[in-house]
């Protein structure tokens, strides 16, 4: 029981969604209780823990918004505030804390924690999130680009592709590293305030559930995701002169915190 007693304080005050972001007819209800496995007692879908000290799966009705306390399907989310919650849920449900439980008790930790890691690769990455959330409105996500008929946009891609051509070359010269350095500062500014904007052009059409927009915007976005990894593939050879790129190892934006 006191184990018991130590693992209830990582439970999370999720709170159910009664709806996805965008009401509809195939939108269905989420579960507020259910029945504990064991004790067969009803518990509310927001324990994680039965009286009867019990561990519980995560509500079958719940999507990962849910897991992560979100009350509806959102593309605003601080990254920082996700990770510390996917600590905390990791730390509520890591298997090791069951080695010496029932079997049962042992696959429900081992599911949630694979459920908590899966929810996570897909919010932490804003294409997959917004992938998710028309997913969840009946509107699935191809993960092929939809056509794009924008020349401006469509040239702007190009310039900034031919630009990252151009310092890919530049990095292997003996080019001075302060105008490396500055080139890539600059280039980079440029990708992520397009990013940016996409974005922001995405979050507003998931907004106004105008799915057809959404899944153009999604297209673009894919565009400046690729410059992105592109100027980040460049880090090893940055690297090996010296060079402080913009974005950590992971190829994360070090001033980012919202996603």
């Amino acid at each position: 029981m006191n184990f018991l007693r130590h693992i209830r304080k990582f439970s999370l005050p999720l709170t159910v969604s009664h709806r996805l972001l965008i009401s509809s007819a195939a939108s269905a209800s989420k579960q507020l209780e259910r029945d504990c496995w064991s004790c067969l007692k009803r518990i509310s879908c927001q324990t994680f823990f039965c009286e009867c000290g019990k561990v519980q799966s995560f509500s079958p009705s719940w999507n990962y918004f849910d897991y992560f306390g979100f009350t509806k399907p959102t593309m605003r989310i601080d990254l920082n505030e996700l990770s510390r919650m996917k600590r905390k849920l990791q730390m509520a449900f890591h298997p090791d804390k069951f080695a010496r439980s029932t079997k049962e008790e042992r696959e429900i930790a081992t599911t949630v924690s694979t459920q908590i890691n899966d929810a996570f690769t897909v919010l932490s990455n804003p294409i997959t999130r917004a992938e998710y959330i028309l997913t969840l409105n009946g509107n699935p996500c191809s993960s092929e680009d939809v056509a794009i008929t924008d020349t401006a946009f469509l040239t702007d891609v190009l310039e900034a592709n031919e630009h990252v051509d151009e310092l890919a070359e530049m990095v292997k010269t003996e080019e001075c590293k302060q105008t490396l350095e500055r080139v890539l500062a600059a280039l980079y500014a440029i990708v992520m305030t397009r990013w940016g904007r996409e974005m922001d052009q995405l979050t507003r059409f998931i907004d106004a559930a105008n799915w057809e927009a959404a899944h153009q915007a999604i297209s673009r976005l894919r565009y400046y995701e690729r410059l992105k990894k592109r100027l980040q593939d460049l880090r090893p050879d940055f690297a090996t002169r010296g060079i402080r790129t913009p974005f950590n190892g992971r190829g994360v934006d070090c001033d980012s915190s919202l996603g």
